[in-house]
């Protein structure tokens, strides 16, 4: 099986209102801010991303209800496809979402 975990944190800058799907199942989209300073080939760099984030299911979307933009959280998940028509860009799906200072 091939590898495909993700976690990364930034400000929320936004969150688009929560859907559902046909079946019932209850999506939300976020937008997160992404900035730090890494390493990489031996050289600081600034990294800069605006990531979205899928949230599926009542329980995780009534979590992200309590969060405000400008919050900094941190996201857990996986990376697909943003549909099936738009192979080029990737969203994360998030498995968990954390609310930090």
């Amino acid at each position: 099986m091939e590898l495909n975990t993700v976690r990364i944190s930034g400000l929320l800058r936004e969150w688009k209102t929560a859907r559902s799907s046909p079946a019932g199942v209850v999506h939300r989209e976020l937008i997160l801010e992404h900035r730090s300073r890494q390493l990489l080939a031996g050289q600081q760099r600034e990294v800069r991303a605006l990531v979205i984030v899928k949230v599926t299911g009542a329980g995780l979307a009534a979590e992200v209800d309590r969060f405000q933009p400008g919050d900094r959280i941190t996201v857990s998940g996986l990376l697909a496809q943003a549909s099936h028509h738009d192979t080029q860009q990737l969203l994360i799906h998030a498995q968990a979402i954390e609310r930090f200072e």
